[in-house]
Parts: structure tokens; sequence; C-alpha cells
């Protein structure tokens, strides 16, 4: 009977490390990509379409809403060059400070009629301002507003997705 007991042990501790490697969550970095037209003006949306096990998780029970209004209002209501490189240098710092450990995940980037919106999903929102506050002070003062709201369903994105007639995987 000794000698079962540390066998046992062995055993369940090889079945607790296999679990808690099989529940970690991982992210796709998998993008789509699509253009649609509102009131005349392009609807340019990317996102990505492969979190259905960070939905399944309950982990991210907010959403976090970025909306930067465009400095110089274009005709086709898209940036101009110029402004396009620098939101790319601010979302790559988002991404960079936000997603490594999976705090916060970037799920849907839109762009139409002089804005562009990046919708993030949060495990924590203090935390996530925290961070970002820390990275947006690296910018100058930047034309967005943030907002958030409870989401455990993920209905804001997969409403997103489904008026493109897409669903998460």
């Amino acid at each position: 009977m000794k000698r079962t007991l540390p066998l046992m042990f062995i055993l369940n501790f090889g079945s607790l490390f296999s679990q808690s490697k099989a529940n970690k969550l991982e992210l796709n970095d998998t993008w789509f990509g699509g253009e649609t037209e509102n009131n005349g003006k392009p609807v340019i949306i990317r996102g990505r379409q492969h979190l259905k096990n960070l939905i399944d998780s309950k982990q991210y029970a907010e959403h976090v809403e970025f909306v930067w209004t465009f400095e110089k209002e274009t005709e086709n209501g898209i940036p101009t060059p110029e402004e396009n490189i620098f939101m790319g240098k601010v979302e790559d710092a988002l991404i960079k400070n936000l997603e490594p450990d999976l705090q916060s995940v970037l799920t849907i980037v839109y762009t139409n009629d002089n804005i562009r919106s990046w919708i993030f999903y949060t495990k924590s929102v203090p935390e996530f301002l925290k961070r970002i506050n820390k990275i947006l002070s690296k910018f100058e003062k930047l034309p967005i507003e943030i907002t958030n709201g409870k989401d455990i369903e993920w209905e804001l994105y997969t409403g997103i997705l489904k008026s493109y007639e897409l669903e998460p995987k």
C-alpha cells in the first residue's frame, strides 16, 4: 500500500499539470477584413474571428471601446495617410502592452465617417486604464474617447460579426 500512494500522487500531479496546460488561454492572431458602405462612405472593418475560447472562458466580462475622431476630416471619411500611420503606431503600442499576458484583447477595428474605433475585451477595466494611461503618456494628446460596458456574453462583438455574416470560431 505504501508503494501505491507515491505512484498515485505522481499520476495526480501529472493529471493536474495537463489540465492546467489544456485550460491555458491562447490568442489566435488570424484577422479578417472587409469593406462596405454606409451613407455613401466606406466602412472598413478588421477583426479576429477565432476568439470563441476567450468568450467561453468567461474571464473577459467587459468591453472597452476606444474611439478616435480624425484630426482632419476627409471627404470619404477615411484618415489621411499620415494620420493612418500615426494611429497604427498607437494601436501597435496598445497591443504590445495589453495582449502579451492576455489581460485585454483587441477584437474589432472599424473605420467610418471620420472615426476609427477599437473594441477590446478585458479582464479588468481598472488594469486596462492603468496600462493605457502609461502607454498613451508617451504620445501627445490624442483625439480619443473611451467607453466601457459589461458584456459577459460578448454581445457587441458577436453582433458585429453577425452583421458581416460571421460567427465566432
